[in-house]
């Protein structure tokens, strides 16, 4: 079933959020959470998507937010300077908020709150059930970066060459941090530490309490994909072609893997492995404590999804508009799907489906596959 709508919402919120319950779990931030794991528990993790597509709802302009899922609403930016709201079970638009331009930034839900990077300069917070403004802050420079909220606070990366952390509550600065180059990437929080790169190619770690520096790593490219924190390692592509391990522990990149082809996918750390795509289109899985190649997928275009995990199974897309669901355990593809545009985003894990955003030259859309 196919439906295109426009900007208006076609449901009353009312009845729109009394059918929302239906999905029971969430993925309420880019990757999942604010460690980045993207990774749904083993617990909950009790289905496989097979691929057929329930509802593909079409927007006017591409798509480069990342969705998040929350009781049954479905959260994500557009190129239209939008940020929607939309019904999980059903595709309906529930209320749309407009900023001042384009957004990429992949929302995160946090109680009542969305939280939203724009292009305008601006991290947004609005009320998540009508769309409403709590507050906004106001940077030097465009917010491509997808915010991670852990402890009340909102911390995330500006094109302006700052880490902020800001109050999520009031939206007031608690602090920032100089990192040189723009910040396009996300950051990770874990442990009390915040980790985040940035375009001269430095992974920084900064206490979450204070953004002073703990350690910082210096590799051969920008680093604008997101890291992943795993048993007290961080694993982080760069545009050098390498995906790093660095020990937290001893603050030091004790390992690199050189893919061959810029990274721009975050990486998955899951069952002794890191998952990730490249430029050159390769899914990796490679084996956590030595670095070696477990197997591969060619998909003959570039991989700038980030790939997320659920019941042992990848989900992930690429910029021929394919979505794959591969077998973790050995790299066979499962199926593959094909969307109206060009996949960069990461999917959205749901109890029964996963929710993916797509972008081509003059249009976005968002598809729920079950």
């Amino acid at each position: 079933m196919k439906k295109i709508f426009g900007f208006m919402a076609a449901l009353s919120l009312a009845a729109a959020f009394s059918a929302a319950g239906h999905c029971g779990e969430e993925w309420p931030t880019f990757r999942g959470g604010s460690a980045r794991a993207g990774v749904i528990p083993a617990r909950t993790a009790t289905y496989v998507a097979s691929g057929d597509v329930v509802w593909e709802t079409h927007f006017r302009q591409p798509i480069q937010s990342s969705p998040a899922l929350s009781k049954g609403v479905v959260y994500f930016g557009s190129d239209d300077g939008g940020f929607y709201a939309v019904s999980a079970s059903s595709g309906e638009t529930l209320w749309t908020f407009r900023t001042e331009n384009w957004i990429s930034s992949s929302p995160a839900v946090y109680g009542e709150t969305v939280l939203f990077g724009a292009y305008d300069g601006k991290l947004y917070a609005l009320d998540k059930r009508g769309g409403k403004l709590k507050w906004r802050h106001t940077t030097h420079n465009g917010v491509a970066s997808s915010p991670a909220v852990a402890n009340g606070y909102a911390y995330f990366g500006g094109i302006d060459g700052n880490v902020y952390c800001v109050d999520i509550s009031t939206g007031w600065l608690k602090w920032s941090y100089k990192a040189g180059r723009e910040v396009y990437g996300s950051p990770s929080v874990s442990g009390g530490t915040v980790y985040i790169g940035n375009h001269d190619g430095k992974m920084m770690a900064l206490d979450a309490l204070t953004g002073k520096l703990k350690w910082r790593a210096i590799v051969g490219g920008p680093v604008t994909a997101c890291p992943a924190v795993s048993n007290g390692m961080l694993y982080f592509g760069s545009w050098d072609g390498k995906l790093y391990t660095a020990e937290i522990k001893h603050q030091a990149v004790i390992r690199s893997f050189d893919s061959g082809g810029s990274i721009e996918s975050s990486p998955l750390a899951a069952n002794g492995r890191i998952y990730f795509g490249n430029i050159k289109g390769t899914l990796y899985a490679i084996d956590a404590k030595d670095g070696n190649v477990s197997w591969t997928v060619e998909t003959g275009a570039r991989i700038a999804s980030s790939p997320a995990l659920s019941a042992g199974v990848l989900y992930f897309g690429n910029d021929n508009g394919s979505v794959y669901a591969v077998d973790a355990r050995n790299g066979a593809v499962i199926w593959k799907t094909d969307m109206s545009g060009a996949v960069v985003t990461a999917p959205a894990i749901g109890p029964d489906g996963i929710y993916v955003t797509a972008a081509d030259r003059e249009s976005g859309a968002l598809r729920y596959i079950k």
